[in-house]
């Protein structure tokens, strides 16, 4: 997002003149600084036309000419919000580093204009657009407890008003992706909805973006109905707007469910126009996730070569511009296209350096939905375990990494409220999982420990109010867990697929919120949600040798987080 234009000379603006999108303040500039108040005027209107080397040109000039302006409060003033926008576009580009520097330049700028002035020339939402600003470009590099915690700050701002509908927008949207990186659904949709009346109410171009945000939660809760529909909406909302940057991610995320759908010409189609435009943008970051787009598209046809050279390429531009959510989802499919060659070392190196970015960015839960996944792999590797000794020693590797990531992945279902988006997770994600756990335990020969685990399962039921009773045209679970143990899939089909979901947190850009979904209430807390304590841990069998408990402390320590409470009851 952009910070804005400026007023013109004494705060008037034309009334006939067509409204940019950004922040405006009334403040008016003596003959020294009117000038250079007229260029960042200038260089907002060229972004806003996507003419962004020309604003960036313009504005760098502005900084140029007030580097020497201590004291001076209109030059500190001029120079804050040049700052502000540089860093705005800086990370729309792809330079996250160089983005946090400029922000970090221009609230220290802001705290010497009102330690000068106060708030009489408008800083708080300068500072709140820059914080703003600052929020996104954290949630592209992985950090969304720091972006929350910037929006928190914005909103304490005191920046709301008539005058300022996107930024009121923006920050309500921002603050909702950074809840979606943190699976905090509930309190998302409720962020992003009060984004969209601000829209509605006051700002109609910037539906869109609020519209693609609901697409992404119903996404997360598997109604890929009310997904098209809201993407449909955003699509026609940014049609009307004119943000060049926000149809291209439009494009994207229709490309993702088409997708999902399995029709993978039309993804391609939508993939390559994103690609087009944000290439002509200059936002290299989100050419790579086009590219990343297009390899998932080829591996889904089969074609696995071609899905390996179009990921090399997406998968070091985002090395070097620090998109942690995208390189997380290249390391997956690259480990998923080696698994499917069958080269196991190199599938496992890839899955574990999605996993070492999950807990890098504060993430531990969605290091056991990769754990999960390598699981799976291990499990479709032994089948090429001729020896014995070789196979015993695989068996307990996947074992060690499937039994705890089982466990975990099923107790965060607590952190989600009853609801679509808890039993998406459970089918998707921690049946699954557990389901490869009992295989494992069943080519172990451990049935005392897969007795544990049922007992430990019975003892957390979650309902499912979307599946057909036995009968009508639904299998009962048992029987689907049943066939899900015993069954004899070829290697690819062992594979789950990445999670990609952009989202739209700015208005003038567009940075990907977290794409593996899930999370508790705060990272510093446990899995369950204040509205769901964890169930208690079982005593199946009364003899105190090594069980299931032995398994769940493994799995707290390896995640950090509480799988069971600490009350211990009796099995009956």
């Amino acid at each position: 997002m952009v910070s804005g234009p400026l007023p013109r000379r004494g705060g008037e603006r034309e009334p006939d003149a067509e409204e940019l999108l950004g922040v405006r303040t009334g403040t008016s500039y003596g003959p020294r600084w009117s000038g250079h108040a007229s260029l960042v005027n200038e260089a907002a209107g060229a972004v806003a036309g996507g003419r962004y080397r020309e604003g960036v040109r313009l504005l760098e000039r502005v900084v140029a000419a007030t580097e020497d302006v201590d004291g001076d409060v209109e030059g500190l003033d001029v120079r804050c919000r040049a700052l502000a926008n540089l860093a705005g576009l800086a990370g729309e580009r792809g330079a996250p580093e160089e983005s946090l520097r400029l922000a970090g330049l221009a609230l220290a700028c802001c705290d010497r204009v009102e330690e000068l002035a106060g708030a009489d020339r408008g800083t708080p939402k300068v500072r709140a657009s820059v914080l703003v600003n600052r929020a996104q470009t954290l949630q592209l590099l992985g950090r969304n407890v720091e972006a929350l915690a910037d929006c928190d700050a914005a909103v304490a701002l005191p920046t709301a008003g008539p005058g300022n509908a996107v930024l009121d927008f923006t920050l309500r949207n921002t603050r909702g992706c950074a809840l979606i990186a943190l699976g905090r659904y509930a309190e998302a949709e409720t962020e992003v909805r009060a984004a969209l009346a601000v829209a509605e109410e006051r700002e109609p171009r910037l539906a869109g973006h609020a519209h693609t945000n609901l697409a992404v939660l119903a996404q997360r809760a598997g109604d890929a109905e009310t997904m098209a529909r809201h993407l449909a909406l955003a699509k026609d909302f940014h049609a009307l707007g004119g943000d060049a940057s926000a149809r291209a991610l439009t494009e994207e995320n229709l490309a993702r469910l088409a997708l999902g759908r399995r029709r993978l010409a039309e993804a391609r189609r939508h993939l390559r126009r994103a690609e087009r435009a944000h290439v002509a943008l200059g936002a290299e970051h989100r050419v790579a996730a086009c590219r990343f787009g297009l390899a998932l598209a080829w591996f889904l046809s089969g074609r696995v070569g071609r899905a390996r050279r179009v990921l090399r390429g997406a998968s070091r531009v985002l090395e070097r511009t620090g998109d942690v959510a995208g390189l997380i989802e290249c390391e997956l499919l690259a480990g998923d296209l080696a698994a499917c060659r069958l080269r196991f070392r190199a599938s496992d190196r890839h899955y574990l350096a999605a996993r070492a970015l999950c807990l890098d960015s504060g993430a531990p839960h969605e290091a056991a939905r990769v754990d999960a996944r390598r699981a799976r792999v291990a499990l479709a590797l032994l089948r090429f375990a001729w020896l014995p000794p070789l196979r015993r020693q695989w068996l307990a590797s996947a074992l060690d990494v499937g039994l705890p990531a089982a466990l975990a992945t099923d107790a965060l279902r607590h952190s989600f409220p009853p609801g679509p988006t808890r039993e998406r997770w459970t089918t998707e994600v921690a049946r699954p999982a557990v389901a490869t756990a009992l295989r494992l335990l069943t080519m172990a020969e451990q049935p005392r420990l897969a007795l544990e685990l049922v007992e430990h399962l019975a003892a957390s039921a979650t309902l499912d109010a979307e599946r057909p009773p036995a009968g009508a045209g639904g299998a009962p679970f048992v029987e689907e867990l049943r066939a899900r143990i015993g069954a004899r899939a070829p290697v690819g089909a062992e594979l789950p697929e990445p999670f990609p979901a952009p989202a739209e947190p700015a208005v003038a850009g567009a940075f990907t919120a977290s794409a593996l979904a899930a999370g508790g209430e705060d990272p510093a807390d446990g899995f369950p949600a204040p509205r769901l304590a964890l169930p208690p841990r079982l005593r199946v069998f009364a003899s105190a040798a090594p069980g299931l408990g032995d398994w769940i402390a493994a799995g707290e320590r390896r995640y950090g987080r509480p799988i069971r409470s600490t009350v211990e009851l009796d099995a009956w």
